[in-house]
């Protein structure tokens, strides 16, 4: 289970290089009002598939690992809403990462979707962005008060 763990951990970087990458472009094509090109459809293809992976890796920790399911079958829903660091991987990493990548999907339906190319590249940028915002606040950082002890791998 750890080396799921380890692979998790590691996808995490491939999916904050590509979300800034697909952000970028579309931001670049936003202010430079250029069409929509193969190139940025697939950033965004990229970006959810990416994403698509980590989900499923994560939804295999969440259900097999230990701090997901079990985590709350073990000491119950209660007892892991009082504690921080069980609230956080028992409900509030699963609940954010999921409404990211939603947001994420959203954004690339909307992308193949819409016809103007400034609308293209708008619906990307927000969607992506607010998703990557998510991402960011929803990872256990080390950094994190409660979270020293983790690797940043």
């Amino acid at each position: 289970m750890q080396m799921v763990v380890q692979i998790h951990s590691i996808l995490r970087w491939l999916v904050l290089i590509v979300a800034i990458y697909a952000i970028v472009k579309s931001l670049m094509g936003m202010m430079n009002k250029s069409s929509f090109t193969e190139s940025d459809n697939k950033a965004g293809l990229f970006l959810t598939i990416v994403c698509d992976m980590q989900l499923l890796i994560g939804l295999i920790l969440y259900f097999v690992g230990e701090k997901g399911f079990k985590l709350i079958q073990a000491n119950g829903m209660a007892e892991a809403m009082k504690n921080s660091y069980m609230r956080f991987f028992a409900v509030e990493h699963i609940s954010m990462m999921l409404l990211a990548i939603i947001l994420i999907h959203i954004g690339r339906s909307k992308t193949k979707k819409a016809i103007k190319d400034s609308s293209k590249h708008s619906a990307a940028f927000w969607f992506y962005l607010i998703g990557l915002i998510l991402i960011l606040s929803s990872i256990p950082w080390p950094f994190r008060p409660g979270f020293e002890g983790l690797s940043w791998m």
